[in-house]
């Protein structure tokens, strides 16, 4: 059952997150804040996706992004970046906060290494 509503749920988040956008985007006069508010109301729509199945500890890892790229958002709106800039650096900055604190959330995937890696000599590089 938790699935069926999941999946019923996602059509209803796409428009949503259109109509969180076009509000936005009129409000601020910017396509671009209308965009990233786009792209945040989709990641709220996969954190209520997540919580709607019972994975709570996936719906804690998928909130990241959206709360961090709405905090910087904020704050570079606040320092007085324009808003196409503001979406290219909150985008890119919510990724890699997102990176960085995937690691940190419990069940989630880490970064591994299957090869050992060696130091290679000089004597190796040089004929």
């Amino acid at each position: 059952m938790r699935w069926t509503a999941a999946a019923l749920l996602r059509p209803i988040t796409f428009v949503l997150a259109i109509v969180a956008a076009v509000i936005v985007g009129n409000r601020t006069d910017s396509f671009w804040y209308g965009l990233l508010a786009w792209f945040v109301a989709m990641g709220v729509g996969r954190v209520i996706g997540a919580v709607v199945r019972g994975r709570l500890d996936r719906a804690l890892y998928k909130a990241i992004w959206p709360a961090a790229a709405t905090g910087y958002a904020l704050l570079f709106d606040h320092l007085g970046l324009p808003p196409w800039a503001n979406f290219f650096v909150s985008f890119i900055a919510a990724s890699l906060t997102k990176s960085a604190l995937g690691n940190v959330m419990p069940n989630q995937r880490r970064w591994t290494r299957r090869v050992e890696w060696r130091r290679i000599d000089l004597d190796e590089l040089l004929p």
